[in-house]
């Protein structure tokens, strides 16, 4: 077993459940799996495994992404069939409240990917992983304080973002 291999496994072992969790949050359970397989696929391919810094919070960022590009797909089928007027066997089209809330957190996401990366790393420790500042601190090697002005710069961001957007319910 070679050095990527073994990472990959031991991230898989370590992250698959949460990740999993993580994945019906934005997707529902029914993708929630693809999405998953999806990530660890791409980090298999990218052979970004073993040269990564920080190979978990990688992990989950390519999670999110694929659990936009998901959304994005099933955004578009609703739109095809209420536009078709049709549904196929089993097929219903998502309700507008439903549809209208993944939009919302694919739009959270780009406004997450406008971040510098310090900050939005902290923000997703910090919200996603439910790490305190000072595990922060100490996961990406800078002060609490460094820590603390990251997050408020991330909170501020996304604030002034949501203010401008159409989906204020952020």
């Amino acid at each position: 077993m070679n050095a990527a291999s073994s990472v990959l496994e031991k991230l898989y072992r370590d992250q698959a459940r949460s990740l999993r969790a993580y994945a019906r949050k934005r997707v529902g359970s029914h993708e929630a799996e693809d999405v998953v397989q999806d990530a660890f696929l791409k980090l298999l391919q990218e052979g970004r495994a073993t040269d990564c810094l920080h190979p978990k919070a990688y992990l989950f960022r390519v999670a999110s992404n694929t659990a936009v590009d998901a959304l994005r797909k099933q955004m578009t089928r609703a739109r095809y069939l209420s536009s078709e007027g049709q549904t196929q066997s089993g097929d219903v089209a998502e309700p507008a409240p439903k549809i209208e809330s993944r939009i919302a957190v694919a739009q959270l996401e780009a406004f997450l990917d406008e971040l510098p990366p310090p900050c939005r790393n902290a923000f997703l420790c910090y919200w996603l992983d439910e790490m305190s500042q000072s595990e922060i601190a100490r996961y990406l090697g800078v002060t609490v304080r460094t820590v603390e002005r990251r997050l408020a710069k991330a909170l501020e961001h996304l604030r002034e973002r949501t203010k401008r957007s159409q989906y204020k319910r952020l």
